[in-house]
């Protein structure tokens, strides 16, 4: 038994409420014996008592010390209650701000669970605090966090709401998170995407003055019924993709011009043709792609024979089992969409690409001398990738017939370079819209429109984006027309991203965390735990140090 120095009952949970008796050292850690000074009261009358029935210990993990886990041996009494009209007889002394009713650890000690199971999640919390000498199971951790969950928003109203959607399961069930934009954290988040849920929330919470949605419907029907005086933002992000999305669709029905003409190859020397007995065997994976090939253009074909006898893009859904996406784009470009061949990241050995093929032509046709040659240039990566650049010239004595078949862009790669604005295109990037043009003049056109919209966003002019709107209406392509009538059924909130300083940005970046945390305690502990880990941390009387 160490003795009782005078400093340590600073260190009890509660010291004007608990003696310190004694400290005892064990091998497991440090038991500390204590008792209570203060009056039994009823927990039903709230009548005091001094009549004791009995005496029991109740041991509490506490916060370790000095590495070693620590235990309380709390002496506490049975009193009888003396009030004939109060239904309980005999009550156990109770402890508030050491621990609660039938609790096995001191508050504060469930208040650092909390905290770590917060930020780290259930299991990854219960490891971290094994090392910090707490032993809490996972289990535990998680029913910490879950009992910390407010039950209600503070008292302080919100005045500007953001509103988004994130996904359970994508493309399948989907939730919605609300965001207080004054204060920069959730407000609140509901299992369904619906506009009743988002009315409901919204009559339970008035004053919001302002709500930042997207584009989408539901949101725009919530926020009219929950707040009608409200005034709803339309995002400026998500109208600009809207913009792309309209562009691409457009080019999808001229993706016949989006190829480019071959870019011509430095020729190489014949090499000898090898007697037929040595040539390769068909390549395998050649096979393969010529076989898919065959079967996606069979799709495309019963695809094109149902929409000319009538089927709708649903009915041919069913009958195909495919995605009406699919369908739309089979339909729109007018003929079988080829797929492009993948690049992949630019090698660094590309850029040693003359010296290579000089080198080639001149009869050197080794790998590893090449490396060597190059890494006296300044060439970094190992020899295989040399040897992988080059393999394509050996069987024939040239370069593979790749780089000198046309190049096709896909329509969402010339969608994004006709909307970008010029002072964010790089020099490759405006070299390929040079030659999109060529091919195909109408994109100059739909450039145009794309940068208009765009001014009129970032120049803040209501007017002008009321211009714009009437000329696109009037252009000569239906799916920009489609979007310019969109915007006019959604014209104040359109207005309001233009002349207001609101946008949904720091709910997308809410979105970014609640999928991290959703992806770390997925389908283990259900919404409850989500909603405690995504909202704020009630930080206030969580750690309240007691004075000694």
């Amino acid at each position: 038994m160490a003795p009782t120095p005078g400093h340590s009952q600073a260190v009890l949970p509660d010291p004007g409420t608990l003696v310190l008796e004694r400290i005892d050292r064990h091998e497991e850690g440090f038991e500390i014996a204590v008792s209570t000074r203060h009056s039994a009261i009823c927990p039903l009358c709230e009548r005091p008592s001094t009549a004791r029935h009995s005496v029991y210990v109740r041991r509490l993990a506490d916060l370790p010390w000095q590495g070693l886990s620590v235990r309380i041996c709390l002496t506490v009494h049975r009193y009888r209650c003396r009030n004939h009209d109060c239904p309980r007889t005999i009550f156990c002394e109770r402890v508030p701000g050491v621990a609660r009713v039938h609790g096995r650890s001191t508050e504060r000690l469930e208040g650092i669970i909390a905290i770590v199971g917060y930020v780290a999640g259930g299991l990854p919390g219960s490891r971290l605090l094994e090392r910090l000498s707490v032993r809490a199971s996972d289990d535990t951790v998680r029913r910490r966090v879950s009992r910390n969950v407010p039950a209600s928003q503070e008292s302080q109203p919100i005045r500007f709401l953001g509103v988004d959607d994130w996904a359970w399961r994508k493309r399948q069930s989907y939730g919605t998170i609300l965001v207080d934009l004054e204060r920069h954290r959730v407000a609140d988040i509901l299992p369904e995407r619906s506009a009743e849920s988002l009315a409901s929330w919204l009559e339970m919470h008035p004053g919001v003055e302002v709500i930042a949605r997207d584009r989408g419907g539901i949101y725009a029907d919530g926020g009219a019924k929950g707040a009608p005086s409200a005034i709803q933002v339309a995002d400026r992000f998500h109208l600009v993709l809207n913009l792309s999305c309209a562009v691409e669709r457009v080019l999808e029905e001229r993706s016949r011009e989006l190829v480019l003409p071959a870019t011509p190859t430095p020729e190489l020397p014949e090499a000898p043709v090898p007697p037929d007995e040595d040539l390769p065997l068909p390549d395998t994976h050649e096979t393969q792609q010529l076989q898919r090939r065959q079967r996606r253009l069979d799709r495309y074909q019963q695809v094109i024979d149902l929409h000319e006898k009538g089927y709708s893009q649903q009915a041919i859904g069913r009958e195909l089992n495919i995605q009406r996406k699919t369908i739309r784009r089979c339909l729109r470009t007018g003929q079988f969409p080829e797929r492009k061949r993948p690049t992949g990241r630019r090698q660094k050995v590309a850029d040693f690409d003359e010296y290579l093929r000089q080198r080639w032509n001149e009869g050197c046709h080794n790998a590893t001398r090449l490396h060597h040659e190059i890494r006296e240039r300044g060439y970094k990566g190992c020899r295989s990738m040399v040897a992988k650049f080059v393999a394509g010239w050996r069987p024939s004595g040239k370069p593979s017939g790749k780089l000198n078949t046309p190049e096709r862009v896909a329509p969402r790669h010339a969608a994004i370079l006709a909307a970008r604005p010029p002072d964010q295109l790089t020099e490759d990037q405006q070299t390929l819209l040079d030659r999109l043009t060529g091919v195909c003049p109408d994109i100059i056109r739909i450039r145009d429109l794309a940068l208009g919209f765009r001014d009129a966003l970032k120049g803040q002019d209501a007017a002008a984006l009321g211009k714009w709107i009437k000329e696109v209406k009037h252009c000569e392509f239906a799916p920009l027309v489609r979007f310019g009538y969109g915007l006019e059924k959604d014209l104040s909130a359109v207005t309001a991203a233009v002349e207001t300083q609101w946008s949904s940005g720091q709910v997308e970046g809410q979105v970014n965390r609640l999928k991290a945390i959703k992806r770390q305690m997925y389908g283990r502990a259900g919404f409850n735990l989500l909603r405690a880990r995504v909202l704020p941390f009630p930080w206030s009387g969580m750690l309240t140090s007691h004075a000694p």
